[in-house]
């Protein structure tokens, strides 16, 4: 959270003063909670010290905290339980906010303390100064092996984060944003430079913001003087806030929150920046634990992948040439048919190859120590064993490459997961295929409740969603993300009239049409697109796609799930186009 961002939940913050802290919590090792009566209700104020998800913000969310109280916990309920909050402001419109707490001590005289909430990334810490100005405690202590430059221990004289040069831009007026952007080349720079609070992102969004506020003015003389005004009335209601906080969608993709309606982003308006911050730290939590859960099902997956690669490398070893098998039953069958013209005990023999056109003589390597008749019997079975031995391994080697296009179609699922259900699907199969122990069978084994105190028979997550789009002519498109989704859509979602897609001997999602009548051509290409994106020949050109009738399509009796066999198909040649694929509405 940036210090804009900062001075927007402050404003909203404000109503806690003069508000009584009810409860305490540190739900995390860097977050604390406060319950704080105020204005005849509770309101739950978030203070985050960690280094990804720095912020202070009114809250609505009630995350579990842990059954021991840390020892910080502890003492801040000594001290600031009970208390009345004085204050709360942010000096310089920077990333640090301090909020004044008055309280009584054991002799009931009041007492003041003050909590410096630094937001400021891995820097980020809470603590805990008393009245004269020295440190009580902090959430994350800074001795003098981690830095030289400002300690922060019980004790200590509290020492603010090293000042900048730069001015606060709640206090600054239309002339001082003018002076700053005067002939400077790169305005949002130039506002990040001056101000506190404005990281250079930041900044640039709020200069096309203001400088689209200023182009729609009916009368602005100069445009850089117009923007100074909007700038400076942009703060004004910033401090009472006046302005709509939202999370946008940068071009890259990725979000961000803003405690204002950027120019031309889509995005997500809320009525308070609190809000806001607990859908997006909620969405970008949640994301987190999705990337480090599919790093971890990925790595289980990828394992598998190596084990299968050394087996088929191993069986390749053992499937000798069918030649040298031949050979084998061919010296047998030579020695035999000369064991009357062999002496006994020969180191060789030279027999007529008569399989040969013309035939011609050959040697054929004997053991002395045992009669040509045996040796002739030691060449077949060496072919016997060889052969079965052949047979074996190709068998196996076509259930290992199997097994290995199935993995390698699991890691090209992952990619698609866009939910903790998606997840838990993928993991799901993964556990039916003996490749993952069943950790809530085990807790349950053990006599041990889940996490959500429920026992091993805990609340499952909703099934997952497949993709839903909406074609050119306005017909609904599904598009399965993983192999139990592509079982559900394709036999229990999807009607037998409907169209059924999948990349010709491709790994991929379940593609239906749903419409029973004739599918419109700009229909048809753009599904078939679609299960050529969402296949392992996403990067490829020409990809063969098939589509049929969903009742032609049948699931072998014990196949692996997502596998299925059809008939009556025809084929389309597409290349997965991205831009296509953006241009589709997206109903979900």
């Amino acid at each position: 959270m940036d210090g804009l961002t900062l001075a927007r939940s402050v404003a909203e913050i404000q109503c806690l003063a003069g508000g009584k802290v009810e409860k305490i919590q540190q739900p995390e090792k860097d977050e604390l909670l406060f319950v704080v009566h105020s204005c005849g209700k509770n309101e739950r104020l978030l203070i985050s010290a960690s280094p990804e998800n720095c912020r202070i913000q009114l809250t609505e969310a009630r995350p579990a905290s842990p059954v021991d109280a840390p020892i910080f916990l502890m003492l801040l309920r000594k001290y600031l339980l009970n208390a009345r909050i004085n204050s709360i402001r942010q000096p310089n419109s920077d990333r640090v906010v301090v909020v004044e707490f008055e309280a009584l001590n054991e002799l009931r005289d009041c007492t003041r303390f003050f909590l410096h909430c630094e937001i400021m990334g891995k820097h980020s810490n809470i603590i805990l100064v008393d009245g004269n100005g020295r440190i009580v405690d902090a959430v994350r202590r800074v001795s003098p092996s981690m830095s030289s430059v400002r300690l922060i221990l019980p004790k200590l004289e509290y020492s603010a984060p090293p000042a900048q040069d730069k001015l606060d831009p709640a206090k600054a007026a239309a002339e001082d944003f003018l002076n700053v952007l005067s002939d400077a080349p790169r305005p949002d720079k130039a506002l990040s430079a001056a101000f506190f609070g404005l990281s250079p992102s930041i900044a640039a969004l709020l200069f096309d913001r203001c400088a689209a506020e200023a182009k729609s003015r009916p009368v602005h003389s100069d445009a850089i003087e117009t923007v100074s005004d909007c700038l400076a009335g942009f703060y004004r209601d910033l401090l009472n806030a006046r302005t709509v906080p939202c999370i946008a969608l940068l071009p890259s993709g990725g979000r961000i929150l803003l405690p204002f309606r950027p120019f031309g982003l889509e995005c997500r308006e809320f009525s308070t920046l609190g809000a806001a911050a607990d859908e997006f730290y909620r969405s970008r939590a949640e994301n987190e634990s999705i990337k480090r859960r599919t790093a971890a099902v990925e790595r289980v997956i990828s394992n598998a992948v190596q084990r299968l690669e050394r087996k088929i490398e191993k069986f390749n070893l053992a499937i000798c040439d069918e030649a040298e098998l031949e050979k084998l039953r061919h010296f047998g069958e030579l020695l035999t048919a000369n064991l009357h013209a062999l002496p006994p005990r020969a180191e060789n023999a030279k027999v007529l190859d008569y399989y040969r056109d013309p035939p011609e003589y050959i040697v054929i390597p004997l053991d002395n120590s045992v009669s040509p008749a045996d040796n002739a019997q030691k060449y077949y079975k060496q072919y016997r064993k060889g052969k079965v031995a052949r047979e074996t391994a190709v068998v196996q080697r076509e259930t290992a490459v199997a097994e290995l296009s199935y993995l390698r179609g699991l890691h090209c699922d992952l990619s698609n997961c866009a939910s903790e259900s998606d997840l838990n699907e993928i993991r799901q199969e993964l556990v039916e295929q003996g490749l993952i122990r069943d950790s809530s069978r085990r807790k349950a084994e053990r006599g041990k409740p889940s996490k959500n105190g429920k026992g091993a028979k805990g609340s499952k997550l909703p099934p997952s969603r497949p993709h839903k789009y909406l074609s050119s002519d306005g017909i609904e498109i599904f598009v399965g993300k993983n192999n139990t989704q592509n079982d559900r859509l394709t036999f229990k979602q999807s009607a037998p009239e409907d169209t059924w897609l999948h990349t010709k001997d491709i790994h991929g999602s379940h593609v239906i049409i749903r419409f029973a009548g004739e599918i419109p051509p700009k229909t048809l290409e753009e599904a078939a697109a679609l299960a050529a994106y969402y296949s392992q020949a996403r990067g490829s050109s020409a990809v063969p796609v098939d589509y049929t009738k969903r009742r032609y399509v049948k699931k072998p009796s014990g196949a692996k799930p997502g596998s299925v066999i059809y008939t009556n198909q025809r084929t389309l040649i597409i290349t997965p186009d991205e831009d296509m694929i953006n241009s589709l509405k997206k109903l979900n």
